[in-house]
């Protein structure tokens, strides 16, 4: 079920993410994000910022898979989290970032591992056990569009311990 406007260009992710009927097979989620051109027009109405942190716009929902559009505005970044039960893929509509992996430890909390750049047109994919956090560190807008499968409900927030 759609919940936003956006463009005809991404209606084959939308119409292969709307026929699933089981959790969506990772390598062709980026495969999919992969083959599309996609700006921040093309998400139609979905782009949308907040001031006080990301803002989590929900393009799509079925049972299999949640599609959403996340906005981020300089500084701002996600918790230290997994996805609990769901694999993710994303794409970097606009803008960059950095996306920092983390590793558990004996007494549950984390410490960072390897942290990249994430620039535009950029493609991250996770299982559900990988800890991370993305940060807007530019001084622009990054937009990122989320595929989970199937819909994350639920994930698991961590400490940091340098």
């Amino acid at each position: 079920m759609l919940l936003h406007t956006f463009s005809p260009k991404l209606s084959p992710l939308v119409e292969y993410l709307e026929a699933l009927t089981a959790p969506a097979d990772l390598d062709r989620l980026v495969e999919l994000l992969s083959a599309v051109e996609i700006t921040r027009e093309d998400l139609g109405t979905s782009v949308s910022f907040k001031d006080d942190c990301y803002a989590r716009n929900r393009v799509a929902l079925t049972d299999w898979v949640e599609l959403v559009t996340l906005c981020w505005k300089p500084g701002q970044r996600s918790c230290i989290h997994d996805h609990r039960g769901a694999a993710c893929a994303f794409r970097v509509i606009e803008g960059s970032g950095t996306e920092q992996r983390y590793e558990l430890n004996k007494a549950g909390n984390v410490t960072p591992t390897t942290a990249r750049p994430i620039p535009e047109d950029t493609i991250c994919a996770a299982y559900d056990a990988d800890i991370h956090e993305v940060v807007n560190t530019s001084d622009t807008d990054l937009i990122t569009l989320h595929i989970y499968t199937p819909p994350l409900e639920d994930w698991n927030k961590y400490e940091r311990c340098d």
